[in-house]
Formats: structure tokens, C-alpha cells, sequence
């Protein structure tokens, strides 16, 4: 709709004729824009969320997996993995904190296990820590993403719901169409519409190819099932 916002408003003969449901098109799709980037910041807090929620866990599961083995004073992996609770319990727990001092603490115990990676690995949980690290990291880059989404966003009022913008849209563009269609349909206004209709089917023609496009990387993604002969 904005490709097509864009080829509209290069013809003069759209803003003479048929000027209002153009600036009509554009408002709407100005309030789409508002509702879209509600929806990717929605979506981003979702993401957060989970990646809020995993590294907690694996934060969980690095001091459960120490805890096992200090529990066994006989496990030879005993002293390396009081070692590493040791650092684990002086850092603190940041799973209790609030998510931007947690990204801190994580990353502050991260560094502190960095001179103790050999013993990590001696006891097998040098792959729980660079799991939970890269999860860490993952969080503050969604978290980022997530503040500039809000900043960008700046709304007085809540936006409609891109589904209620959509029927907004989807008449509009009808009606600009057919009006188009009518003008081509008088013989004294077909030439100042030509130009525009070749660039409307080229544009069409295009949003067609990359939807088909689409369809087959989906239909090529979903797992093959071979035919299985019923035998009676």
C-alpha cells in the first residue's frame, strides 16, 4: 500500500481527480504505521520476556549442576566445583533483581568465571556458563531493541488495531481503483491514466511474484511425508 501510495502521488491527474481518497490512503496508512510499530513493540516484550525467563533458568541450572556435585564430598570434581560456587555465590543472585541490575550481575559473574574456565570444564559446566552468558547478551540486544521501538513510537493516543486499519485501507483502495479503471474507460481521460496503470500492474505484478515466492519457501520448509500402501 505504500509502494502504491507512491506511484499515485507522482500522477498529477490523481491529485485533480480523485485527490481525496488519496489523502484519505494516506492518513490511513499514517495510522498503520502507528499500529504496526505497536505490534513489534508487543512482540519485542514478548521476546524480552522469554529471554528474560531463559537466562534465569540457566542461571538456575549452573547452580544446581554445582550444588549435585558439592553435595559429594567424594566427587573428585568436588574442590573445583566449590571453587566456582564460591565466585557464583559471592556475584549473588541476579535472578532476584530488577532485569537492567540482572544484566549487570550476569555479566560482572561472566567475567569473574572467565580465569576459572579450566576448572569449569573439568567439572563439565563450562557450556552451561557460556550458554547462560550468550543468553545474557541476547537480552540486552532485545532490550535495546525494545527502547528504541518505545522511543520511536512517542504516541499521544493509542492507534487503532492494524486489523481495524486494514478495513479502513482495503475499501480505498478499491474505490481508487475503480476509479482509475473509469477514467480509462473515457477515451478523452485513458492517456493521462496510462502511465499510472502501467505502474500499478508492474507494482502488482511484483507483490504477486514475492507472495508466490513466499508460499513456496513455506511449502518447501514443511516436511515431506511418503505415501504409505495400505495392505489388507
Amino acid at each position: 500500500m505504500v509502494s502504491f501510495r507512491e506511484v499515485l502521488g507522482k500522477h498529477d491527474v490523481v491529485h485533480d481527480s480523485f485527490g481525496c481518497l488519496y489523502d484519505a490512503l494516506s492518513d490511513s496508512l499514517t495510522l498503520a504505521e502507528a499500529a504496526l510499530a505497536v505490534e513489534r513493540g508487543n512482540e519485542k516484550v514478548r521476546e524480552k520476556n522469554d529471554a528474560d525467563r531463559y537466562r534465569d533458568r540457566l542461571h538456575s541450572k549452573l547452580f544446581n549442576f554445582l550444588k549435585s556435585i558439592i553435595y559429594d564430598d567424594r566427587d573428585p570434581r568436588f574442590d573445583d566445583a566449590q571453587a566456582v560456587m564460591r565466585i557464583v555465590n559471592e556475584t549473588g543472585n541476579p535472578t532476584r533483581l530488577p532485569e537492567n541490575a540482572q544484566s549487570a550481575v550476569m555479566t560482572t559473574l561472566g567475567n569473574r568465571l572467565e580465569p576459572m574456565r579450566a576448572r569449569l570444564e573439568a567439572i563439565g559446566a563450562q557450556s552451561i556458563v557460556d550458554d547462560m552468558m550468550d543468553a545474557n547478551r541476547q537480552f540486552i540486544r532485545i532490550e535495546s531493541e525494545l527502547r528504541e521501538i518505545l522511543t520511536a513510537q512517542k504516541l499521544d493516543v493509542a492507534p487503532a488495531s492494524m486489523s481495524a486499519v486494514r478495513k479502513q485501507i482495503d475499501p480505498l483502495y478499491r474505490s481508487i481503483v475503480a476509479a482509475i479503471n473509469g477514467y480509462m474507460n473515457i477515451p478523452s481521460k485513458a492517456d493521462t491514466c496510462r502511465e499510472l496503470v502501467v505502474e500499478t500492474n508492474v507494482l502488482v505484478a511484483r507483490y504477486e511474484a514475492l507472495l508466490a515466492a513466499r508460499k513456496r519457501e513455506r511449502q518447501e520448509k514443511q516436511p515431506k511425508t511418503e505415501a504409505c500402501e495400505v495392505c489388507g
